[in-house]
């Protein structure tokens, strides 16, 4: 098999192993060093068909002061690119994969050992340049760095090094001597040992910050390398304090070329967000590009995970709101990581809550906040302020839904179940609610992706810039109960279809066209699945997404319908009475009913946005937490991944989000 077919541009062409191999390689070389920031791979004939499970990917870099790539690789030595390898991986595997890197390379190699069935088909590889970083090999000077900490940590590249700085000061700076003088327009860091959260003033709900990060901090730049002048500084929000940014990308407009660059930092926060006099600052990573490399920086992608529920509800629960924020978070990292390697070392979150719920003594490891952190949704620093700043852009995911009903008026527990909520997601965040976060959902600021109750919350707040009636209103317009009916009282019609719970799986019908489901319709162009976990009371309204309507902007891509027995005006209001003292969470909803003369609804299950701005994707059911065991009747056997393909999906738009829009 001729390996350029894995260049050639056309999907329908591969590269494809001898069938009598046991291990297999493929590789390609380039004419002069390319300074690599992804790799994007096409492969596999289906998701359990020639998918690589166990590979490597390796590359050859140029040799220092050398300007060309050698004619001849014979005998050169390949190194493995972190992050792009791959022990043992599921039997049923996604056929789009992309790797983050940053490296120069003269050529590339794929290492295969094992596949999930028959030889490896690559049937397509495109490689991205990425912006170089000057500060490679610039000289690092520090003023009050802690013993034993390298500055040069701080620019080589690496999470896991840092510069971190002595305790007792009240400021502290790294300065960085450039090989050479470089125009320079963007500057990247990551700040803070860590994201955290601490108890906020009001009584309840946590408030985002950083672990041990600046208070503040001034960029300076110098043209001689002795004179100094500042060029950005800490932003601030809209009532003019310091904004908790954590990733920030700081664009500048230098005219001369820059000698040397210093990072000032003044103050510090301690582990828990806190400013204090006995704390001291992290810089994970610094990194600057010159303005004349047009090549898009890329950073790898991290996930900013939202408690989407009222914080005043989970502050009364076992663990309080803290323990709520894990819980939601941990799902994320541990789905993700099968398409974001460094999320498997990330894993604080989920070291740090047990099976039980209760939350466990979890320490920070190097790794910590590398490519995921949680902040609650109704926190007044989460807005389009926020994530406007951020490098890269978060994938802002949106959690499912508590104990809870939607409600337009005054929210709280409800008199007849204390631990039974109504909540308005749609007042601001000093009232309890997100609505902070609508005009950059409208403005596609960043990806955003709702599960469950998040989803619903999503296009609610999508819908929020066009809405001229009031929070009952636009409630009633876009969310209903699972039959229909519209929101009242507690309690509700279960539409539920769950890992390790008996009972029939409910049919989604999906676009096998879309992105998002590509890998679950496969060849065949399989259009339906009993594969996505169910469980909720509540939908959005599928009339919402007509043209002119509230929701118009998004695109139903896969659909369920929710069949409820017809009962007469008489029966309806004395089943909501016998529900009124009753809680909407998993014990007390009501399960369906034997079909008979069936009133039926159709459910809105998956939806995404249809302009070119950053994804909006929402799922109404849950694959971001377990898989079936057993595929249902009439679903073939790799349905059982059909949640894991869906996630590995969002990962992909993220990733082509990033390239269409040059982030």
């Amino acid at each position: 098999s001729d390996p350029a077919r894995a260049l050639d541009g056309d999907p329908s062409t591969a590269w494809v192993g001898d069938a009598a191999a046991t291990s297999w390689s493929w590789s390609a070389s380039f004419r002069e060093p390319v300074h690599l920031g992804l790799l994007r791979a096409l492969w596999g004939v289906h998701t359990n068909l020639g998918v690589p499970t166990s590979y490597g990917w390796e590359l050859v870099a140029p040799r220092a002061g050398e300007g060309a790539c050698p004619a001849d690789l014979q005998g050169a030595r390949f190194e493995p690119i972190a992050d792009a390898t791959e022990a043992s991986g599921p039997r049923v595997a996604p056929t789009r994969r992309s790797w983050f890197l940053h490296a120069e390379a003269c050529a590339l190699r794929l290492t295969v050992r094992a596949t999930n069935f028959g030889p490896p088909v690559l049937r397509e590889l495109t490689a991205f340049e990425s912006a170089r970083d000057v500060l490679e090999g610039a000289s690092v000077d520090a003023v009050g760095a802690a013993d034993g900490s390298d500055p040069r940590g701080a620019a080589d590249g690496r999470y896991e090094t840092s510069f971190c700085g002595a305790p007792g000061r009240a400021t502290w700076s790294l300065t960085f001597r450039l090989v050479e003088p470089a125009p320079i327009d963007r500057v990247t860091m990551v700040l803070g040992a860590d994201a955290t959260s601490r108890p906020r003033a009001r009584g309840f709900g946590r408030r985002y910050g950083l672990a041990a990060g600046p208070e503040r901090w001034r960029l300076e730049a110098s043209e001689d390398g002795v004179r100094f002048q500042t060029v950005a500084s800490s932003p601030t929000d809209a009532q003019g304090e310091q904004l908790p940014l954590r990733r920030p990308l700081v664009e500048l407009s230098l005219h001369t070329r820059v000698r040397a660059l210093r990072l000032v930092m003044r103050g510090a926060t301690d582990f828990d967000g806190r400013a204090s006099a006995r704390a001291f600052p992290f810089v994970r990573e610094i990194a600057a590009y010159r303005a004349d490399d047009d090549r898009p920086v890329l950073g790898e992608p991290w996930i900013l995970s939202v408690n989407a529920n009222p914080s005043a509800q989970s502050h009364r629960a076992r663990g309080g709101e803290l323990a709520n924020d894990v819980y939601f978070a941990k799902f994320l990292q541990r789905r993700f990581a099968s398409v974001m390697p460094a999320l498997a070392r990330d894993d604080r979150f989920s070291r740090a809550l047990g099976p039980d719920g209760a939350l466990l003594a979890a320490a920070r490891t190097e790794s910590s906040g590398e490519a995921i952190e949680a902040i609650e949704g109704d926190d007044p620093a989460l807005g389009a302020r926020l994530l406007a700043a951020s490098w890269p852009r978060p994938l802002v995911v949106l959690s499912g839904a508590n104990d809870w009903e939607f409600t337009g008026r005054e929210g709280g527990p409800d008199p007849r179940a204390p631990s039974h909520w109504r909540w308005d997601p749609l007042r601001r965040a000093a009232d309890g609610g997100m609505a902070a976060l609508a005009p950059a959902v409208r403005q596609r600021v960043a990806p955003f992706v709702g599960i469950c109750g998040g989803a619903q919350i999503l296009a609610l707040l999508e819908a929020r810039g066009a809405w001229d009636g009031d929070d009952a209103s636009e409630i009633d317009a876009l969310v209903r109960r699972n039959d229909g009916l519209p929101i009242r009282g507690v309690g509700g019609e279960l539409m539920r279809a769950w890992p390790g719970v008996p009972g029939p799986r409910d049919e989604i019908r999906f676009d096998a066209g879309d992105p998002l489901f590509l890998d679950l319709a496969g060849p065949r162009r399989r259009a339906t699945t009993h594969a996505l976990p169910e469980w909720h009371v509540d939908a959005l309204r599928a009339d919402a997404f007509r043209p002119s309507g509230p929701l118009e902007r998004l695109r139903v891509v896969a659909e369920g319908r929710y069949c409820a027995p017809e009962r007469s005006v008489a029966d309806e209001r004395g089943r909501r009475a016998s529900l009124a003292g009753a809680g909407r969470g998993r014990a007390n909803v009501v399960a369906r009913e034997p079909a008979s003369a069936q009133r039926c609804a159709v459910v809105p299950e998956a939806y995404r946005s249809t302009d070119d701005g950053w994804p909006v994707i929402g799922a109404q059911f849950h694959p971001e937490q377990y898989d079936f065991a057993t595929a249902d009747d009439g679903d073939p056997p790799e349905s059982v991944a059909d949640a894991r393909l869906f996630v590995a999906a969002i990962h992909e738009q993220l990733v082509d989000a990033m390239l269409r829009l040059g982030m």
